[in-house]
């Protein structure tokens, strides 16, 4: 008798177990689901911060979990690009460099989105003080492109990114493929992508923008 009540003990204890994790699993889904979805439509410095601080909220409870911390980092990229002449800027790429550099402890982590978020802090980090910093960091932010085009070839963001970077490199150091045809073949990938989701799917309207100006190449020919 005391064998079998300490067998339905550990028999409640294991299914307790599950159902709890099953729980903080949805609860943690739920909570990334919202502040993705409100960061979709953040224009404005003060919406990304606001998402940014939700999002260290959540990586402080989740502490297993990677794309908090990565979005809190996109946030404070994304604020640099928003508001590019900022005197605070240094201070949220220094955050932003530090919560990168730690995302390798993290287990099943996306490289290819982590890197192609590396080579955006760069760009960013260039943008600070582009005479000093371009000839010192334009190397880093090719070769993080690259290898997150390498890691994953239907991530659209790097294939963009890295030829909008070199459109802006001096004349002689413009190799590379042709911008309008690698924002039409980034345009494909995006389709295949969920925006409901809770991974990564930022950049296809900066990506739509760049494109309207191929149109616009075009028909001014």
């Amino acid at each position: 008798m005391k064998t079998l009540m300490i067998i339905i003990s550990l028999s409640f204890t294991i299914c307790y177990g599950f159902v709890s994790a099953q729980t903080a699993d949805a609860v943690y889904v739920q909570a990334m689901t919202k502040t993705v979805a409100k960061l979709d439509s953040s224009y404005t410095v003060p919406l990304l911060r606001q998402q940014k601080n939700q999002f260290d909220r959540i990586a402080s409870k989740y502490t297993k979990e990677w794309l908090p911390v990565y979005y809190s980092a996109f946030c404070n990229i994304q604020s640099v690009y928003m508001n590019p002449k900022a005197d605070g800027n240094a201070i949220l790429l220094d955050e932003a460099k530090e919560k990168l550099s730690g995302l390798d402890k993290f287990q099943d982590i996306d490289k290819s989105e982590i890197n192609t978020l590396w080579g955006y802090y760069y760009t960013a980090f260039i943008s600070l003080d582009p005479q000093t910093n371009g000839a010192k960091y334009f190397g880093q932010v090719i070769s993080f492109y690259k290898e997150a085009i390498a890691q994953n070839e239907q991530n659209p963001r790097p294939l963009f990114l890295l030829a909008f970077f070199k459109t802006n490199l001096p004349a002689f150091m413009q190799q590379g493929k042709d911008l309008c045809a690698e924002l039409s073949k980034a345009e494909e990938l995006y389709k295949t992508e969920d925006r409901n989701s809770i991974t990564p799917h930022w950049g296809e309207e900066f990506l739509q923008m760049l494109k309207s100006k191929c149109v616009g190449s075009v028909q001014n020919q």
